[in-house]
């Protein structure tokens, strides 16, 4: 008999029990190991690999090429359309950056600000042959001329023959104000062939849009894919006169000298695009 009347385990029965509280220790000792192993972090779970991404540099508003969206805010366009598929072929992440002064877009990406810059950008003539000391292009991937956006009263009486707005007196009147966006080719042109009409040169397009609206303005030169989308979209205030035939290329713009070997990567996407139809719908979403 045991004291105080009970009986006395047997000694099995008295190791079991033994057995257990070990077996309990066990286990709490491992499980503070476990929660102390995830408390090292990254030394026992290393997080997974972050995506590099791909800073796009743009200029906005210049539909259909690149706008931006305030409801959804997302940059939107056919050369942002693109910039996903670069950006996809390189294995990053894009990431797209506006510029509200398309000179600054051009020097920052010239300098390696940003990895590309995607903003409708003449590569051709004497602009490109400028712009080419500075950075690097890839292949065209656009045909553009020039066009004339007015007011659809057209107060001056602007008169382009069959819509054809080359021929340099058709604008350059003592008594017309041709607005222009600083840095482009809708300067260059305005440089070389007008001497008598005044030239105004804005930063944005959105302020020069305004001026036209406003009547400080005759007329608006501008490449004439974002003239034509201006007046659709201006409920019938604008028009476009006609075209100016400057026969210029676009091209993505890198760094000079490509240091990222971006250009082949970008010719890719241009190439394959062009070859499996991917290029013709873009075409048609965005110009019809």
């Amino acid at each position: 008999m045991a004291e105080g009347g009970g009986v006395a385990p047997p000694p099995e029965a008295r190791r079991r029990g033994g057995r257990g509280i070990i077996a309990v220790v066990v286990v709490v000792v491992a499980l503070l190991a476990f929660v102390g192993g995830l408390a090292l972090g990254p030394v026992v779970f290393p997080p997974a690999a972050q995506v590099p991404t791909l800073v796009v540099g743009t200029n906005i508003p210049f539909p259909p090429f690149e706008d931006y969206n305030t409801t959804t805010n997302t940059f939107f366009g056919f050369d942002i359309d693109i910039a996903r598929l670069i950006a996809h072929a390189s294995h990053r992440t894009l990431v797209v950056k506006n510029f509200a002064d398309f000179d600054a877009l051009l020097a920052t990406v010239g300098k390696n600000g940003v990895d590309i810059a995607a903003s409708a950008i003449t590569s051709t003539g004497a602009t490109g042959a400028n712009r080419s000391t500075f950075l690097t292009f890839s292949t065209t991937y656009y045909d553009a001329n020039q066009g004339v956006l007015i007011q659809s009263s057209n107060p001056a009486g602007v008169s382009c023959p069959s819509s054809n707005c080359s021929n340099p007196s058709i604008l350059d009147k003592t008594n017309y104000v041709i607005g222009v966006q600083r840095g482009t080719t809708s300067e260059s042109w305005t440089n070389a062939h007008i001497k008598n009409a005044t030239v105004r040169n804005f930063t944005g397009v959105d302020t020069e849009l305004a001026a036209l609206r406003s009547g400080a303005l005759t007329a608006v030169i501008i490449d004439n894919g974002p003239a034509g989308a201006f007046a659709a979209g201006s409920g019938g205030a604008l028009v476009v006169a006609g075209t100016i035939f400057t026969g210029e290329q676009y091209s993505f713009a890198v760094a000079h000298l490509d240091p990222q070997d971006l250009i082949p990567v970008i010719n890719g996407v241009i190439f394959t695009s062009q070859q499996n139809g991917t290029y013709q719908q873009l075409i048609t979403k965005w110009f019809g």
